[in-house]
C-alpha cells in the first residue's frame, strides 16, 4: 500500500506520461516553428520554442521558457504549485491534479485563460499556426497566425490567394500585379533588364544592334543605316565582290556564316552571306535563289547607306526573288539569308530584265497555235487585274480572223500563271482575267470576239512567280445541231447525258422561260401519227424544253419551263404526223443551269385532229361529249389535264365571229388555233362573264380556217358540251368599227349590252362587251376622249390604227369617278380605234365625247420658257388634258392633268428643276425630244411636302421638255422653278 506523497521508484504517474507526450508535441511544434521566421507575441505572452506562451500559467514554461513544473504540479502566477500524483495513486479527494485535456469535473480543460485545449495540449488560437482560429486549422506553408487568421510570413505580401516576395517576384514586382516586361527581372522590388539589355521607352533593348536605340536610348539610325556594335554605320564585314557580270550564278552556303543585317521581310532571320554587285548599265535587275536547298530570304541594299531596296522571303515556294531598278555604275549589296534560322547551300542568280514592253509580240491568226517563252528576263510593264505587283509578264496582240468564241490558256507552263485579256491595246479595258483554271495552276480565258477585233493576251505569274510559259490560242467549235438522234422505234424511251461541257454556252434561244443555259439537241422522226410527250423528269438542274419543226431554228411546236409551279422538270406534248422530223432541245433556265439531264419520250395514239369539220355554216350549234375523249392538246388558258374535242371551222366571209360553249354541262375551256391542231393559239377563254362556260370573239378573214378546242378547265372536267358558232352582224367591232370621221367636237351615245367583247383593255380588269369606233385626226393636236355621263363603270382605251395597234392611252376611272378620260397627241391623218369597254362585266348605256384641246401646255403645244436662269413660272393644271405619260421607272402611273413646257439651257452645267411652292401633290418628269422622248429625270416627292425635284446636267443649247404632272389624279396650282445647282 502506497503512502500519500510516496511513489514507486520504477512507477510513472499519469502526469509524467502526459508530460512526456506533451514534451514531444512541444518539440514537434518547436521544429515546425523553427522553419518559420521569428514572430511577435501579444502583450503578456512570451516566445518559447517558436510559440507564444503565457509563462504565468504554462506548466512547461512556468515563470520562463525553461521553467517546467514537476509531474503533478501546475503553474500559478509563474510558480509551480501542488503535489505530484503517483502512477495510479491519489484516488478520491487527496489533492490529485488532472492531466491537461481531462475534465475538471465541469467539462472544461485545465488550460490557462486565453489558451484552448487542442490535440492534448493548451494552445493560443490567436497565434498558433497549427490551430489558427480553431483546433486543426493549419496555416499554409510560408504563412503564420496573427489574431486567429493566417497571414503571410514576414517579408511577404498577400497578392490574391498567394504570398509574394515583392522584391523579386516578376509578377508582383514592388506591388501586387506589377509585372516586369519581356527580357526583364525583378530586383529589389524594381524591374530590371536582363544582362546586356537596357530599358528604353519601357522596353529592354540591345543598344548594340537596335536601330531605334543604337548605343543609347532614343539614338535612332537614319538614312537606311544599320546599328552594329552600338554605332549607326554601313558595316558589311566579310563579303565578296562579284563584279558586274550578267547573267551569272553564284553558289555558296550560309552554314557557319555571320549575321550582319536584320532583314525587314523576315520575322526571325539567320546567318547571312553578302555579295557586292555593280550594275554595268541602267536597267531592272533580278536576283533569285532558285535551286537552293533551304527556305531562303534575299535582300538588295544600297551599298552607300545599307538602305534596303528590296527584300523577299518567298516568291515561289521556299525560294526568294527580288528585283530593283539600278543606274549604271550603282553598287548594291546582295544579302542571302534564311527564314526563321534556316541555313544551307544556296544558288544566287543575277540577270538584267528586258525593258518593259507591251505587247512583246503579235500572234498570227492561224488556229490553233501555241507560243513559248520565259518571263524571267522580261520587264514588268503592267499589272493584271487578278495578278500581283512587281511581276514580269509576256503580252501578245491577237486579231480574230472571224467572229467566234476564242480560248486562251497557259497549259504547259512551268509556274502558277495569271492570264488576262484586254481589248484593243495594252491599256484597253479588261475583257477577262483568270488565275487558276478549276483546281490547276494554269489559267484559261474564253472570249467572244468579232471579226477583226484585236485583243492583248497577258501572261503573268501569281504571287510574283515567273519562268517558262506556254500560251495556247484556239477557237471554240460549237456542236452540230442536231447533235444526237432519238430512237424512233422504242417507246417509252429514256436517254441521259450532261450539258455541263467545258466552254459550251447557249446557241439557241428558247421561245419560253429564259433558256440561257447550254443545250443539247436531238433529232426525232415520228414513226406514226400520234401524240408524243417529251419531258425532263429526273434531270439535276432547272430545265427548259423546246421543240422545233424540221430544223434547229424551225418554227416552235412547243416550249415549257416548269411542268407545274415549283416543279422544275419540263414537259412538251406535240401531235406529229408520220415521217415528221422535229428537233428536241434540252436547255437550261439560266446561263448557270447545266448538268446531268434525263430526256423521256412516250407515244400516245390519238384520234384524228380535228375530229369534225364544221365547214362554213353560220350560225350553227353542235353537241357532243368529252367523257370518252383523250387529253392530247393543252390550251394556253385554264388548268391542264382535261379531255378535249376538236372541230375545224372556215370563215365564209370577213367579219366578227362569236363562238361559245353556253349550255355545256361542265366547266369548259375554249381555244382557237390557227390552221391546224399544232397551230398557234389565236384566242383562249376559260370563264366568260363569271360563268363556267367560255366565249371567244374572233375577227376572221374570208376563208380563214381555225381549229376549235373544247377542253375541260381542270383534269377532272369533262362531259356533255354545246358549241355555238355565229357571225356578229352588228357594228362596233374590230372588223366593223363605227366611223366617227374627222369632225370635232362630237358626242355619240349607245349601249354595250348586246356587243361582243372584242378587246381586252390594258388597264383595269374587263371581260365585258365593248363598242369600237374609229376616228381620224384632221390636224395635229391633243385630242380628249371621255365617257362622262355613261350609266356604268367604263374603261376607255385608244389604239393606234386598229385593235392590234399600240395603246395610245387607257383609263379606268378619272378623278375617282366611274367614268373614263384620255388625252392623246395625234398628227393629221392619224386613225385611232376608240374602245368603250366596261370594268369587270359591266355593260350599259354610254356617252362618248371627243374634242381637240386648243389651249397651250400640251405635248403638241408646249409652252416655251426660253433660256431664262433662274426662272420661276406659276399656273394651274386644272382643266388641262393628261397629255404626257411619266416614265414607268418613276411611278406606278399618273392619270392627272399636266402642263408641258420646253426649256433651252443657256450654258452647260448642273441644273435643278422643282415644283416647290405648288399647292398639290406634283409629279415632275423631264424628256429629251418631246413628251415621248428619252427620260432625263423624274421625281415624285423630292422637293418635300408633296412637291418634286429633278437634278440633271445639260449642255449649252440643249432643249428639254418639262412636264408638271400630278400624282395619281392630283391637279391644281403649281410653281415651276429652274435654277443652277448650288
Amino acid at each position: 500500500m502506497s503512502q500519500p506523497g510516496l511513489r514507486s521508484r520504477f512507477g510513472l504517474s499519469f502526469t509524467a506520461l502526459w508530460l512526456t507526450a506533451a514534451a514531444l508535441l512541444v518539440g514537434s511544434s518547436s521544429c515546425a516553428r523553427a522553419e518559420t521566421s521569428s514572430i511577435t507575441c501579444n502583450d503578456g505572452l512570451a516566445t518559447c520554442g517558436g510559440a507564444c506562451v503565457d509563462t504565468q500559467v504554462d506548466p512547461d514554461h512556468c515563470g520562463g521558457c525553461d521553467g517546467a513544473c514537476a509531474s503533478g504540479q501546475r503553474c500559478e502566477a509563474g510558480e509551480c504549485v501542488g503535489e505530484d500524483k503517483g502512477n495510479g495513486g491519489g484516488g478520491g479527494d487527496e489533492g490529485g491534479i488532472e492531466a491537461p485535456g481531462q475534465s475538471d469535473g465541469t467539462g472544461g480543460a485545465l488550460c490557462a485563460p486565453g489558451l484552448a485545449p487542442c490535440s492534448g495540449g493548451c494552445v493560443d488560437l490567436d497565434v498558433n499556426p497549427h490551430h489558427c482560429g480553431g483546433c486543426g486549422q493549419e496555416c499554409p506553408a510560408g504563412q503564420l497566425c496573427e489574431g486567429g487568421a493566417c497571414r503571410c510570413d514576414g517579408g511577404l505580401a498577400e497578392c490574391g490567394d498567394s504570398c509574394a516576395d515583392l522584391t523579386k517576384d516578376p509578377l508582383h514586382c514592388g506591388g501586387c500585379d506589377v509585372r516586369c516586361g519581356l527580357n526583364a527581372a525583378c530586383v529589389d522590388g524594381e524591374c530590371a533588364c536582363d544582362e546586356g539589355l537596357t530599358g528604353c521607352d519601357g522596353k529592354c533593348v540591345d543598344l548594340a544592334s537596335n536601330p531605334q536605340h543604337c548605343g543609347a536610348c532614343g539614338a535612332a539610325c537614319g538614312g537606311g543605316l544599320v546599328c552594329q556594335a552600338g554605332t549607326c554605320a554601313c558595316i558589311v564585314g566579310e563579303h565578296e565582290d562579284i563584279g558586274s557580270t550578267i547573267p551569272q550564278v553564284v553558289r555558296g552556303t550560309t552554314l557557319g556564316a555571320d549575321t550582319y543585317f536584320g532583314l525587314d521581310c523576315v520575322a526571325a532571320g539567320s546567318t547571312e552571306v553578302v555579295y557586292e554587285f555593280t550594275a554595268a548599265e541602267a536597267g531592272t535587275y533580278r536576283f533569285d535563289t532558285a535551286g537552293s536547298s533551304y527556305d531562303t530570304a534575299i535582300a538588295v541594299l544600297d551599298r552607300a547607306v545599307c538602305r534596303e531596296l528590296a527584300c523577299n522571303d518567298d516568291r515561289a515556294g521556299a525560294e526568294a526573288a527580288a528585283s530593283v531598278v539600278l543606274e549604271g555604275g550603282e553598287e548594291v549589296l546582295v544579302v542571302v539569308s534564311g527564314y526563321n534560322g534556316a541555313q544551307g547551300d544556296f544558288e544566287l542568280h543575277i540577270d538584267r530584265a528586258a525593258p518593259p514592253a507591251c505587247p512583246v509580240g503579235t500572234l498570227e491568226p492561224t488556229l490553233p497555235q501555241s507560243v513559248h517563252g520565259d518571263t524571267w528576263t522580261l520587264g514588268d510593264a503592267l499589272v493584271a487585274s487578278c495578278g500581283s505587283l512587281d511581276t514580269p509578264e509576256a503580252s501578245y496582240a491577237f486579231t480574230a480572223p472571224r467572229a467566234g468564241r476564242f480560248i486562251f490558256d497557259t497549259t504547259g507552263s512551268s509556274f502558277d500563271t495569271v492570264l488576262e485579256l484586254r481589248s484593243g491595246t495594252c491599256a484597253g479595258s479588261v475583257i477577262s482575267c483568270n488565275d487558276d483554271n478549276a483546281s490547276e495552276e494554269t489559267s484559261r480565258v474564253v472570249a467572244n470576239l468579232t471579226a477583226g477585233q484585236t485583243v492583248v493576251a497577258i501572261v503573268e505569274g501569281a504571287d510574283g512567280e515567273y519562268g517558262p510559259f506556254t500560251l495556247n490560242v484556239s477557237e471554240y467549235v460549237p456542236p452540230p445541231c442536231p447533235e444526237l438522234v432519238l430512237d424512233a422505234a422504242t417507246f417509252p424511251q429514256r436517254v441521259t447525258g450532261t450539258t455541263a461541257i467545258v466552254d459550251r454556252e447557249s446557241a439557241l434561244s428558247a421561245p419560253c422561260g429564259s433558256g440561257a443555259g447550254p443545250e443539247v439537241t436531238y433529232a426525232f422522226t415520228a414513226p406514226a401519227d400520234a401524240l408524243y410527250t417529251f419531258d425532263t423528269i429526273g434531270s439535276e438542274f432547272d430545265t427548259v424544253l423546246h421543240i422545233h419543226d424540221g430544223t434547229c431554228r424551225g418554227p416552235s411546236l412547243g416550249c415549257n419551263d416548269d411542268m407545274a409551279t415549283g416543279v422544275r422538270p419540263s414537259q412538251v406534248k406535240v401531235l406529229l404526223e408520220e415521217g415528221q422530223t422535229v428537233i428536241v432541245v434540252v436547255d437550261g433556265y439560266t446561263s448557270s443551269s447545266s448538268g446531268a439531264y434525263t430526256l423521256n419520250v412516250s407515244q400516245t395514239l390519238v384520234p384524228p385532229c380535228p375530229l369534225i369539220d364544221l365547214g362554213t355554216t353560220v350560225p350553227q350549234t353542235v353537241t357532243g361529249t368529252t367523257a370518252d375523249a383523250s387529253d392530247v392538246l393543252r390550251p394556253t388558258c385554264g388548268e391542264a389535264g382535261g379531255r378535249e374535242a376538236t372541230y375545224s371551222f372556215t370563215a365564209p366571209e370577213d367579219g366578227t365571229y362569236l363562238i361559245d360553249t353556253f349550255g355545256s354541262s361542265f366547266d369548259t375551256t375554249l381555244a382557237a388555233l390557227d390552221g391546224s391542231c399544232s397551230g398557234t393559239t389565236i384566242a383562249c377563254n376559260a370563264d366568260a362573264a363569271g360563268s363556267q362556260q367560255s366565249l371567244l370573239t374572233l375577227d376572221l378573214d374570208e376563208g380563214q380556217t381555225i381549229i376549235l378546242l373544247i377542253d375541260g378547265d381542270s383534269a377532272g372536267a369533262s362531259g356533255d358540251f354545246t358549241l355555238n358558232v355565229e357571225r356578229f352582224d352588228g357594228g362596233g367591232t374590230c372588223s366593223t368599227p363605227i366611223e366617227l370621221g374627222s369632225s370635232y367636237p362630237q358626242v355619240v351615245t349607245g349601249s354595250t349590252v348586246d356587243q361582243p367583247g372584242s378587246v381586252t383593255p390594258s388597264c383595269g380588269s374587263s371581260t365585258a362587251p365593248d363598242m369600237i369606233y374609229s376616228f381620224t385626226a384632221p390636224e395635229n393636236g391633243t385630242y380628249i376622249f371621255n365617257t362622262l355621263g355613261s350609266s356604268f363603270d367604263t374603261v376607255l382605251q385608244i389604239l393606234n390604227g386598229g385593235c392590234r395597234g399600240a395603246s395610245l392611252g387607257c383609263n379606268d376611272d378619272v378623278s375617282g369617278g366611274r367614268q373614263s378620260r384620255i388625252s392623246a397627241a395625234l398628227v393629221a391623218g392619224q386613225t385611232v380605234f376608240i374602245v368603250v369597254d366596261g370594268r369587270g362585266s359591266s355593260a350599259g348605256d354610254y356617252v362618248l365625247q371627243l374634242d381637240r384641246f386648243t389651249g397651250p401646255g400640251t405635248c403638241s403645244t408646249p409652252i416655251d420658257l426660253g433660256s431664262e436662269l433662274p426662272l420661276t413660272r406659276t399656273g394651274t393644271t386644272s382643266g388641262q388634258p393628261n397629255s404626257a405619260t411619266p416614265p414607268s421607272t418613276c411611278t406606278s402611273g399618273s392619270s392627272a392633268a399636266d402642263m408641258v413646257f420646253t426649256y433651252t439651257a443657256p450654258a452647260g452645267g448642273e441644273y435643278v428643276i422643282d415644283t416647290i411652292g405648288s399647292s398639290y401633290d406634283t409629279f415632275l418628269h423631264v424628256h429629251r425630244d418631246g413628251c415621248g422622248g428619252a427620260s432625263r429625270g423624274c421625281n415624285d416627292d423630292g422637293g418635300g411636302s408633296g412637291t418634286s425635284k429633278v437634278e440633271l446636267t445639260l449642255t449649252a443649247g440643249e432643249v428639254i421638255t418639262v412636264v408638271v404632272d400630278g400624282y395619281g389624279t392630283s391637279s391644281g396650282s403649281f410653281t415651276l422653278n429652274i435654277n443652277p445647282a448650288p
